[in-house]
């Protein structure tokens, strides 16, 4: 697993059901979890996922929530949901999400052909699912970690393009390194698979033998 093109991210989104969009999206490398990228519309954080030059792996804590808004913006640019036994083709994308509505990864194919013959993809992965029981808040203090989650005014309205003030850009920084700090130790340990059972299953089966 390369950490560089591995990164926690979180949507930070309006609270009124007419006017529902994403204010403001952050991102936390988890190789380097100090470096952190954010802007103020998801028009630009699909931008920034689809650099030909990177396949990026994103985690979202809590990926039910964040993937409508992902979701909503594929159908509405004109991506395709790819059924279980197509290939996939630009433009085009796959979920895992359970029939109890449990989601687990969503893989975005920006290009697939093309004379280089470079797949440019994005997968996105429920950070959740490392992580059963625990909040973010939780996390920081699980993991010993110097940075805590901070506190943010939800209902406060921000116009689109609204621009970040310094105690937001803290807020939604601190989110995203928590969980890149706490993943960064994880994927160090060998635990890399997208839920914590399918790490505890892999573990058993790498240490455990019956004579």
């Amino acid at each position: 697993m390369n950490l560089k093109r591995c990164w926690s991210a979180d949507f930070e989104t309006t609270t009124d059901v007419n006017d529902c969009r994403v204010w403001a999206y952050s991102l936390s490398n988890i190789d380097d979890p100090e470096q952190f990228l954010y802007g103020n519309s998801i028009d630009d954080f699909m931008e920034w996922c689809a650099n030909p030059k990177e396949n990026y792996t994103l985690y979202f804590f809590n990926l039910k929530f964040d993937s409508a808004f992902i979701l909503s913006w594929l159908l509405k640019n004109g991506f395709t949901h790819l059924e279980p036994e197509q290939k996939p083709e630009d433009e085009t994308f796959n979920t895992l999400i359970t029939d109890s509505g449990q989601f687990f990864t969503i893989d975005i194919y920006f290009k697939v052909t093309g004379k280089s013959h470079k797949v440019n993809k994005v997968r996105i992965v429920d950070a959740a699912k490392i992580f059963p029981n625990f909040s973010v808040s939780k996390l920081a203090k699980g993991f010993g970690l110097p940075i805590s989650k901070l506190t943010l005014d939800y209902k406060a309205y921000r116009e689109p393009g609204h621009i970040l003030t310094p105690e937001e850009i803290d807020y939604i920084r601190n989110d995203v390194e928590i969980v890149a700090r706490c993943l960064k130790v994880m994927f160090e340990r060998g635990l890399t698979k997208i839920t914590i059972a399918s790490d505890a299953m892999g573990y058993f089966k790498d240490n455990f033998r019956l004579f």
